[in-house]
């Protein structure tokens, strides 16, 4: 059955129905962020746009910067980077959305000087870090190495470095800021021959890479200027050795651009010839001179004899030279500037000690050294010479048999151990325990020696 309403009822319902149900809202916008490029080496010029239809448009850059509009230029330093935009409809509705932005960067540092043709250190970042990213270091003549960045981003490189200027890392597209650096030459100074006199004796100067400067030279004998020039190439100097010079030579780059001036001090003596045992010259005498000066035992001659070779070895010993007793051009420079020792010990300000390690043995008088004999100390397998302070208990003037052997002039200091002359010192330990001294110097050490005199071992 179908029921008719009035009119006027349903038109009040309809009245009622509008009343109860408020208008819809209007929608938020529809965006979309875009970035182009999104991705590329820092400073990263990019361009936002955002897709849609809206009011008005804010971007949150994410940088801390901001800007409005539907398109915006922006310029990104390195980093990963997320843009925000926000747009907003005419009735206030709003609707946002993000875009990220890589912006790679790659830094370098290296020292600011580097040795010619030496590794130096070439270390940086890469940013937004990133592990196994490969970098590559170049300089003004193309790459020096390559490395791999590890998981902080981190890399690092040594590399030889042969030319001055720029340095720059780059990784993929990105570059960083040039490094400057310096080259530090490699100056190469030495003396060619033995500086015997009457020798053939040379400066020789080489400078690498031959493009860094030129070379001054400056030879000064005393307080004469022999040679004051400026060369631009390895050159060789002759130096004048007919009487027994010393020359101060100071030689030094004068660097081009891009290079650091290097110098070099060196002194050059000539000396006298080498000697070995039979030589017959002054120049014997002459050593023996200066061995006395330095208060070791050597004999007045010119004739190159075994006493002088006794000499030559307490030199040697004491100076820890080779005990070859041979004066070469090192032992005459050594000799030169050589000075007197001291003793272990200053009391008794008069005593004798014998230093087993060196091999000598020390007359001491007023706490100072005034002697210095060559020794041997036990060497044969099982044998040793003790150690302590002792005096001199017995002497025997002359030889005096004992079971190893015949001793002359001994001085015993414990038990039957003495400080005896004997042919055979050898520069190094051989005795069966006591010390062994030159048979030439027994008798001097005998005489002023007395009983209860103090020694020293060690």
């Amino acid at each position: 059955m179908t029921i008719l309403l009035p009119v006027r009822l349903g038109l009040l319902l309809c009245a009622i129905a509008l009343i109860a149900v408020p208008a819809a809202a209007g929608a938020p916008p529809v965006v979309t962020a875009h970035a182009s490029p999104s991705s590329g080496a820092a400073p990263l010029d990019v361009t936002l746009t955002a897709d849609g239809a809206a009011a008005s448009y804010h971007w949150n850059l994410g940088d801390g910067s901001t800007a409005d509009g539907q398109t915006v230029q922006h310029t990104y330093a390195a980093g990963a980077w997320t843009a925000t935009v926000t747009a907003q409809a005419a009735d206030g509705e709003t609707a946002t959305s993000s875009v990220t932005v890589t912006a790679t960067g790659v830094t370098l540092q290296t020292p600011s000087k580097s040795r010619y043709a030496k590794r130096a250190l070439f270390r940086g970042s890469v940013v937004p870090a990133a592990a196994g990213v490969r970098v590559t270091v170049a300089g003004p003549h193309g790459p020096v190495g390559r490395a791999t960045t590890n998981t902080a981003g981190r890399f690092t490189l040594r590399a030889p470095v042969r030319y001055a200027g720029d340095y720059a890392a780059r990784a993929g597209t990105a570059v960083s800021a040039p490094v400057g650096i310096s080259i530090i030459p490699q100056l190469q100074t030495r003396l060619v021959g033995s500086g015997a006199r009457g020798s053939l004796y040379l400066l020789a100067v080489s400078v690498r890479p031959a493009d860094a400067g030129t070379v001054s030279i400056v030879i000064k004998r005393g307080d004469r200027t022999l040679v004051d020039h400026t060369w631009t190439r390895a050159v060789r100097v002759k130096l004048d050795t007919r009487k027994l010079w010393t020359y101060g030579i100071s030689v030094a780059v004068v660097p081009n651009a891009g290079y650091v001036a290097v110098t070099h001090v060196l002194r050059a003596r000539v000396v006298l010839p080498t000697l070995s045992y039979g030589a017959q010259s002054s120049s014997v005498a002459r050593l023996g001179g200066q061995l006395r000066a330095l208060h070791i035992a050597a004999p007045y001659t010119s004739t190159f004899d075994s006493r002088m070779l006794d000499s030559v070895y307490a030199f040697e010993k004491i100076e820890n030279l080779p005990r070859t007793g041979i004066v070469d051009p090192t032992f005459w420079r050594r000799l030169a500037v050589a000075t007197i020792p001291k003793p272990r010990y200053a009391e008794p300000a008069d005593h004798l000690e014998v230093d087993k390690p060196q091999q000598v043995l020390f007359v001491v008088r007023d706490s100072r050294i005034a002697l210095i004999v060559p020794v041997s100390t036990a060497g044969l397998p099982g044998r040793f010479t003790p150690v302590g302070r002792f005096s001199i208990i017995r002497k025997v003037d002359g030889f005096d048999p004992s079971p190893l052997g015949t001793l002359f002039d001994p001085m015993y200091f414990t038990g039957g151990y003495a400080i005896h002359g004997n042919p055979s010192v050898p520069p190094y330990p051989a005795s069966h325990g006591c010390v062994r001294v030159p048979m030439w110097l027994a008798a001097q050490l005998f005489e002023t020696n007395p009983y209860g005199e103090t020694v020293y071992v060690y």
